[in-house]
């Protein structure tokens, strides 16, 4: 094998050619521990660190690899260590959990993301959350996919699709089940040699034994589902890019336990297409959907084409993602500030020096 395997292609030879005649290697990475990276060129799977100068120059946490990313190495004998990341595609991300107003990139280098849903009776499919998860999708630039798991279990399934197409109007949909092996074959004639695929879903959709069902063995942990509330424990506790037997990769994410929006308010225009463009009806082109005259979304709202719920949470996203990155800005120039605040003390401190020898 080699590094075409695990997705590499001839389309971005140009951007590793700095890197390239400076003596560095590309590898994807495959795995994150702690500290460590598990990268492969396709000659198997080797431990790096990132450099000292690669984490100076460093700003953010976003900043530093992730799984799925290109990456340039330094190789001395078994000793790998990193030192660029080529431009990325496909990202998924996040706002950080907590307080942090700061991007968290959970994959990078996606071609597809299959957001995984349980159609089982417990709480694994909720249409707001599919609407939240299209828009992180939407905004990173991978294709959207909605997996409708468990459908053995379904007490409902044509209701759940409907909801599904509802809230999001042209994504593909199919339902599957790991342990019947419903779809699992229409599943794999989607999965392209070369090309990288991620499951993502809260804890207990199934994602992992979705994994497990497409290699034809136990390649990854599964665990239990409570029967009090159908839901699962966080089995997959890292993100690691899989080769199945086909060639495609595959990215196994955990659970996702919050999904904070880290989206401009195009991504979420995007992930509202209906409402979209309704808004391109409205008489003005500034208008607010809030009383202006020859409002088409209010019109649609008014006689049910458009749910009223669905409107809601496009006008909460378009908050959401506006708060963050005004905190985000605002924090930026904070770092700022405080960055030349620093050099200038060194500054003053070096002149203070040169002075003094004088």
């Amino acid at each position: 094998m080699d590094l075409r395997d695990w997705g590499w292609s001839a389309a971005r030879e140009g951007e590793a050619a700095g890197y390239l005649s400076g003596g560095l290697r590309v590898a994807r990475v495959i795995g994150r521990g702690q500290d460590l990276y598990t990268v492969t060129n396709g000659a198997g799977p080797r431990l790096a660190s990132v450099s000292g100068a690669f984490g100076y120059r460093a700003a953010l946490p976003s900043d530093y690899p992730v799984t799925g990313d290109f990456v340039a190495c330094r190789v001395a004998g078994d000793s790998w260590v990193i030192e660029g990341v080529l431009p990325r595609r496909g990202v998924l991300s996040r706002k950080a959990p907590g307080r942090r107003e700061e991007q968290q990139l959970l994959a990078a280098n996606l071609d597809v993301v299959f957001l995984v849903f349980a159609v089982d009776g417990g709480r694994g499919f909720v249409p707001r959350l599919v609407e939240r998860l299209l828009t992180l999708v939407r905004d990173g630039g991978a294709l959207p996919f909605i997996l409708l798991n468990k459908a053995d279990l379904a007490g409902s399934l044509e209701r759940c699709r409907e909801e599904a197409t509802k809230a999001a109007p042209g994504v593909e949909i199919l339902a599957t089940s790991a342990l019947t092996g419903q779809n699992l074959e229409l599943l794999r004639a989607r999965l392209a040699a070369g090309r990288t695929y991620c499951f993502l879903g809260k804890s207990g959709v199934g994602k992992s034994s979705l994994v497990n069902a497409l290699f034809g063995e136990q390649a990854v942990k599964t665990g239990e589902v409570r029967g009090s509330d159908r839901r699962g424990r966080h089995t997959t506790s890292s993100r690691e890019l899989l080769r199945l037997p086909g060639g495609a990769l595959l990215l196994d994410t955990p659970g996702l336990r919050e999904a904070a929006l880290w989206a401009d308010e195009a991504s979420v225009d995007e992930a509202f297409p209906d409402i979209a463009g309704l808004a391109g009806r409205c008489r003005f082109r500034d208008c607010q959907h809030g009383g202006e005259p020859g409002c088409a979304v209010e019109q649609a709202l008014a006689d049910g084409s458009l749910d009223g719920g669905r409107f809601d949470s496009y006008l909460e996203y378009r908050r959401e993602v506006r708060h963050h990155r005004l905190m985000a800005d605002a924090g930026a120039q904070r770092r700022e500030r405080l960055r030349w605040k620093k050099i200038s003390k060194l500054q003053r401190e070096l002149n203070r020096e040169r002075a003094h020898r004088g």
